[in-house]
């Protein structure tokens, strides 16, 4: 090209030499651009799923084994082995989501079906994109960790659908960020689709939540993951089938696998029935008798366990069998008369009906195997609290992104287990540092330490404003908790303003300002104004969040306590007791909200003269809130109070002295003979005293 180049005599040689310099430059950038290219062809076979030809990508319509990129086999009612029937997947059924899947993946960019664990969420994925995308090449990456070399992989392939089974395993360090899906999906002359699925319990963790949770590490990622999902076209999948579903699940009654699905259709879903759900639950259960399978039971549990802490990766194999013991000793050891290890192993990972197994593979190697829970295991609602041991074990044994997000669930369910994480340093940074003082009533040294970490040297400031945001959130929260309440007001009046201008107005951070302005107006004793912002506060959540959204369950609460302030305790006391349950269903008995409930409704049936049940509430609260709190926490001390208390409004004086006396002696422990806090309680047990001398 360069010799054909036709140029008057006298530019010739230094135009000709800058030519000679520009492909020069130009053969660099293509040599190391082939270099690369060559580089992510040796390294994408380890980090996919399914391989096409010379380990590439194979095509959508080329897939023979959807059970391989993550659907759930069938169950098989027959006598035949597994091993003839491992794509036997029934007739697919339609959905009434079909329509609209579809439209969303002919559009292109992020879809994510979300939807309870066997809800049918992959298999309908998968259809959809059979039927839109039948040409395109597939990727499935192996991991989060596998994400970026596959995604590089993608720069030069026009039509393709990056396949995300169970998305939160992708998000987080190193996993989606808005900017990756807008450079994946925005190009014109590609056709790129991001199909996700994703556990409604999973989603709610960012979708009902304004923030990381308290000193969430990676914060950054948090709010990445945050946007990608908020941008995302998200496709509710319920668990339960529409009749407009069962009526066209008729048509394919000819399949008896089908048909059965159909007969428990009141119960249980039809893809939760195909899938062995049900009966998976029921062997795991049955498995802990006397000489059955405990120690495969207990192997199960804690996998499970492992994944409602958080651990959104799969479980070495050893970490597991150390997991176990504690579950198994805690349902009875050797009087179980468990099995031997690899037996419980064999039974955990045996197929049921043809279909899953309790546990399930994920690799990476046989020389290093991890494993699942079956995911329809973990959404059932009555699990057990999760053991303190657990959460030790696992923040111990995980690395230090791991173990920060699991203290920071650990700071709704143990709260000994956050603080331990945070004192040993295996979680630790300056959120999770002020939450740990703050919990332990020291409000000063939070407000303190975030105040520095926001007032720091631009160089050493991260520059992200939404963690600027975060730290001043804090700081006013904390001196909101301190009852410094004019100046919390006027810095969430501040960022109210600030969020009102920048954010959309299903934002759940509009509503957390709004919260908290409204506890700022409750406790300067506005009560008519905090219960009319509270009641807004409650549509918005409601149509935003949903009911059983953490939240919305909060705000509800805090209804009824400001409408027991007011006067109406036999309201607040009816609305209490609907809160309560709504918590525990929806959170779980050993969530700190609930806890927190519970105390609320004691105060409250000792309001309306009912110091009998309120004294019983707070017998069966206290062993509780030890196990999530400490035994010294604050809450705990308040807690044995109020029961000192009202065991004297029951008569019972002796007892209640007795129990004063302990409680004020476990403060002075904690706090100083001297703290003039504790004037108020020695005042009350003088009263008490002096009441039965004159008895």
């Amino acid at each position: 090209m360069i010799a054909s180049l036709w140029l008057p005599k006298q530019w010739g040689a230094p135009v000709g030499g800058a030519l000679v310099a520009i492909s020069a430059a130009a053969a660099g950038w293509a040599k190391q651009w082939l270099d690369r290219q060559r580089d992510l062809r040796q390294d994408l076979p380890g980090n996919i799923v399914l391989h096409g030809r010379a380990d590439g990508f194979p095509r959508v319509r080329d897939v023979a084994d959807p059970v391989l990129i993550g659907v759930h086999r069938a169950e098989s009612l027959d006598e035949q082995p597994q091993q003839s029937r491992a794509d036997d997947l029934p007739r697919y059924i339609p959905r009434e989501i079909d329509r609209e899947l579809r439209e969303a993946i002919h559009f292109g960019g992020l879809v994510v079906v979300v939807g309870e664990s066997t809800a049918g969420k992959s298999r309908a994925a998968f259809e959809a994109i059979r039927a839109q995308a039948p040409d395109h090449l597939l990727a499935v990456p192996s991991s989060r960790d596998a994400l970026a070399t596959v995604t590089a992989s993608l720069s030069e392939t026009r039509r393709v659908v990056l396949w995300l089974d169970d998305l939160e395993r992708f998000l987080g360090p190193g996993g989606l960020t808005p900017a990756l899906v807008a450079g994946l999906a925005t190009k014109p002359d590609r056709e790129v689709i991001l199909l996700g699925t994703m556990r409604t319990a999973e989603y709610e963790r960012f979708a009902s939540r304004p923030g990381p949770a308290p000193g969430e590490q990676d914060r950054p990622a948090w709010w990445a993951s945050r946007d990608v999902l908020r941008a995302a076209r998200s496709i509710p999948l319920s668990r339960l089938w529409s009749p407009t579903d069962l009526a066209c699940a008729e048509r394919f009654a000819d399949d008896s696998r089908i048909a059965r699905a159909l007969s428990q259709a009141s119960t249980f879903g039809v893809a939760e029935t195909l899938t062995a759900g049900p009966a998976l639950l029921r062997d795991w259960r049955n498995a802990w008798s006397v000489g059955a399978h405990p120690r495969a039971a207990a192997l199960v549990a804690a996998a499970v366990d492992c994944r409602r802490a958080g651990l959104d990766d799969p479980v070495p194999r050893d970490l597991l069998q150390d997991l176990h013991t504690h579950y198994l000793q805690a349902r009875g050891g050797h009087a179980l008369r468990p099995e031997p290890i690899d037996e419980a192993w064999a039974w955990a990972l045996q197929l049921v009906h043809g279909a899953s197994s309790l546990l399930i593979p994920a690799g990476p190697s046989s020389e290093d195997p991890r494993y699942f829970a079956f995911d329809y295991l973990i959404d059932q609602p009555d699990h057990e609290p999760i053991p303190p041991e657990t959460w030790d074990l696992l923040i111990a044994r995980t690395d230090a992104s791991c173990a920060a997000r699991i203290a920071s669930e650990a700071f709704w369910r143990v709260r000994t287990a956050f603080h331990a994480a945070v004192g040993s340093g295996a979680a630790d940074n300056k959120f999770m540092q002020a939450s740990a003082l703050a919990d332990h009533g020291d409000y000063a040294q939070a407000i303190r330490i975030l105040t520095e970490t926001l007032e720091e040297p631009a160089q050493f400031q991260n520059p992200d404003p939404e963690w600027r945001r975060s730290l001043r959130h804090q700081i006013a929260f904390y001196h909101l908790q301190a009852g410094q309440i004019e100046q919390a007001e006027i810095t969430f009046q501040e960022l109210l303003a600030e969020a009102e201008q920048g954010l959309s107005p299903d934002d759940e951070y509009l509503q957390v300002v709004r919260h908290n302005l409204g506890t700022c107006a409750r406790r300067r004793g506005d009560l008519p104004g905090a219960l009319a912002l509270f009641q807004r506060i409650l549509v918005d959540r409601d149509r935003y969040l949903g009911p059983d959204a953490m939240n919305t369950l909060a705000t509800r609460g805090t209804i009824a306590g400001i409408i027991g302030e007011m006067g109406d305790a036999a309201e607040a006391l009816r609305l209490t007791r609907q809160v309560l349950a709504d918590e525990e269903r929806a959170l779980g008995p050993d969530h700190t909200n609930a806890l927190d409930t519970r105390h609320s409704l004691a105060r409250l049936l000792a309001e309306t003269g009912d110091t009998g049940a309120a004294v019983n509430v707070l017998q069966a609260l206290v062993p509780d809130l030890i196990r999530a709190l400490g035994a010294d926490h604050q809450d705990v001390l308040d807690a044995r109070w109020d029961a000192a208390r009202y065991q004297a409004r029951n008569g019972n004086r002796s007892i209640a002295l007795r129990q004063f006396r302990e409680v004020l002696a476990d403060r002075e422990r904690l706090h100083g003979v001297h703290d003039p806090r504790l004037e108020r309680a020695r005042q009350e047990i003088e009263d008490l005293r002096a009441q039965d001398n004159e008895n």
